[in-house]
């Protein structure tokens, strides 16, 4: 009798070990889809903020020659504009690493929970009874809580440096435009 209880338990043990390598796998190749969104919206992003820059350049360019400022008003209208454009340009380029930087943090804290997620499967998987069973979920739950606070955290650092390096890249242009002005008195 007590052999066959042993083999009843090892064979529900061998079964959720199964489950739990089939949960595995398919969290995985969720995860693996997740990078490839992300790497392609990165990809998309780029090309698309390097099309707006291109087609504002030209934009500009055409604005000019239809008007064909000539002198000392030709010169400070060709000058502003380039500076406007650099200004864009900065803050597409601030805002794009911003994303990149966001993706690769938001993929990096998908794989983290996958694991915890996993390893609190294994954990549940291994509990003996419903005591145990129900102190390891709220201590899994626990943790997930101080994850998730953390994890947010992190996001909130990222978007303030992003918010903070798009205002200096915008300042720093209004900055340099004013002293080409002040230059041009």
């Amino acid at each position: 009798m007590a052999t066959s209880q042993t083999d009843t338990h090892a064979h529900e043990q061998t079964r959720r070990d199964e489950q739990a390598r089939k949960n595995d796998d398919a969290a995985r190749a969720r995860v693996e889809m997740l990078a490839d969104f992300r790497q392609r919206a990165t990809e998309d992003v780029w090309k698309s903020m390097k099309s707006r820059v291109d087609a504002a350049s030209q934009g500009f360019q055409n604005a000019s020659d239809a008007l064909s400022f000539s002198g000392e008003e030709g010169e400070r209208l060709a000058r502003q504009s380039g500076q406007d454009v650099e200004a864009i340009t900065k803050f597409g380029t601030v805002l794009t690493q911003a994303c990149q930087d966001s993706s690769r943090e938001w993929y990096g804290l998908a794989q983290k929970q996958l694991q915890r997620n996993l390893e609190g499967l294994s954990q549940l998987a291994h509990c003996r009874s419903v005591q145990d069973f129900a102190a390891t979920q709220s201590g899994l739950v626990r943790e997930s809580l101080q994850a998730m606070v953390e994890d947010s955290r992190v996001i909130a650092e990222i978007s303030l440096k992003a918010v903070n390096d798009a205002s200096k890249a915008v300042a720093g242009t209004a900055h340099e435009k004013g002293r080409s002005n002040a230059l041009t008195a």
